[in-house]
């Protein structure tokens, strides 16, 4: 039986569920707490300012005829969501450019929110328009001219005198496009709730 969705997860602001999400990234503990909070917040502040330019350009489209407005084909995938230790939902692939939606990744978060989660999680959403959502905004990012926002901060990994050797923080784009996705759908929480409620499912 699945586990029953722990509220304070529900209802967390996106700006924490961004601190969660980044903790979990290996190179953004570096990062002190001023920092970290001022990463989450560009990164959702990217990701919202990104899809009201596009609720613009394309009023009334879903996500998936937005994709296909860019020529961004979105295929089914009947293939193992299991790499190493990540669950795929969605992948998007850049050449040639498209999204891919994992069905038995798919599956668990489906089952859970049959439990009646679907409506306080996505609103009017479905999962498919949240995932090719959060993947077409990792289009959008790989091709516009602005540096990615997991370039904009980054981590010191290496001080040697004047030379510094530093990198990105990844996990900042899946910030980002989640806020995407939040924004452009008006849905009630930012997607990682997704996650939870999978996980749980699983359990």
């Amino acid at each position: 039986m699945a586990q029953a969705f722990p509220g304070e997860i529900a209802t967390a602001s996106p700006g924490t569920l961004g601190l969660l999400m980044l903790k979990a990234d290996l190179h953004a503990a570096r990062l002190d707490e001023r920092a970290q909070a001022a990463a989450v917040a560009d990164a959702l502040a990217d990701g919202a300012d990104t899809a009201n330019d596009i609720r613009l350009r394309f009023p009334g489209f879903s996500p998936g005829e937005i994709a296909r407005a860019f020529g961004i084909p979105v295929e089914m995938n009947d293939g193992d969501p299991l790499v190493g230790s990540i669950w795929r939902f969605a992948e998007y692939r850049p050449r040639p450019p498209r999204i891919l939606l994992y069905t038995r990744g798919l599956a668990p978060l489906e089952q859970a929110l049959a439990d009646g989660l679907a409506t306080p999680l996505l609103g009017t959403a479905t999962t498919e328009d949240v995932f090719i959502a959060h993947e077409f905004y990792h289009h959008l990012e790989a091709t516009r001219p602005e540096v990615p926002v997991a370039r904009r901060h980054q981590a010191t990994l290496l001080k040697i005198g004047r030379w510094h050797w530093r990198t990105g923080i990844a996990m900042l784009s899946e910030i980002a496009a989640g806020a995407f996705a939040q924004a452009l759908l008006d849905l009630p929480c930012h997607p990682k709730v997704l996650d939870y409620a999978a996980r749980l499912s699983a359990g």
